[in-house]
């Protein structure tokens, strides 16, 4: 077992036994949905107060590396970042795939929807031009990672049944015909609404990447608009550059 400094001007022992813990998560001592020591358990461990134990918690809730859980504990709830190259155009499930992680969806919804005035100027097409509009919810290893909120023409002539829409999109889409070869793509990131909130499964304060891309056929017709909620602490975007 890691020994606290005692000394005179070492660090509050609290930061360091949160520090060993959060250490111990890092290396998957205590992996995704691991229960670490309570509260008591780090008392007796560190031979330290109840207050600086539930001080050394509370550090790794501020990291977002824990929650309490009521009637279980506290449980680890830091995963890897799940880092996308972006060097090509690949689908949500190509990407999980590839980092051997289980792609799925846990929500999935198409209706037909009338242009307003800023997704006709992204078509260049006449307000109250028809679309489709599909909302889904993509999960790796069974926890939301993204929110996809996408917009087709009505020349895709996609079915409305939500049964449909569980897998790839693009494979779907290719197998029309339609598949994209140019895409345009912008990031940013905001705060969470309450409804992206309750999509990603997202407790307190967490901002979340926005990505915006407009999707293109070979023959020019924008194929697609997807606007899409990634969790910030799931995923990553990885860019090289060379000169």
């Amino acid at each position: 077992m890691k020994q606290l400094d005692m000394n005179r001007g070492a660090s509050p022992l609290y930061l360091q036994i949160g520090q060993i813990l959060k250490e111990e998560i890092l290396n998957k001592i205590y992996p995704y949905q691991a229960i670490i020591p309570s509260e008591a358990e780090l008392q007796k461990k560190y031979q330290v107060s109840r207050i600086t134990a539930r001080q050394a918690i509370q550090e790794l809730e501020k990291e977002r590396l824990v929650k309490r859980a009521r009637g279980k504990g506290t449980i680890v709830i830091y995963q890897e970042k799940i880092n996308e190259n972006l060097l090509g155009i690949k689908s949500f499930t190509e990407e999980m795939k590839e980092k051997n992680i289980t792609p799925a969806t846990s929500y999935a919804h198409i209706e037909l929807v009338k242009a307003d005035k800023v997704l006709a100027e992204v078509f260049s097409v006449p307000i109250e031009t028809d679309f489709f509009r599909l909302e889904r919810v993509r999960t790796g290893d069974g926890e939301p990672i993204v929110v996809f909120v996408s917009y087709f023409p009505k020349e895709c002539d996609l079915a409305l049944d939500d049964c449909l829409y569980f897998g790839s999109i693009y494979k779907m889409l290719e197998q029309k015909g339609l598949e994209p070869v140019l895409v345009n793509e912008q990031f940013d990131c905001m705060l969470p609404d309450t409804w992206l909130k309750k999509q990603l499964e997202i407790y307190g304060t967490l901002p979340i990447f926005r990505r915006i891309r407009k999707s293109y056929t070979q023959q020019g017709m924008m194929l697609e608009y997807t606007i899409s909620y990634y969790r910030s602490d799931r995923y990553a975007y990885h860019i090289e550059l060379k000169k």
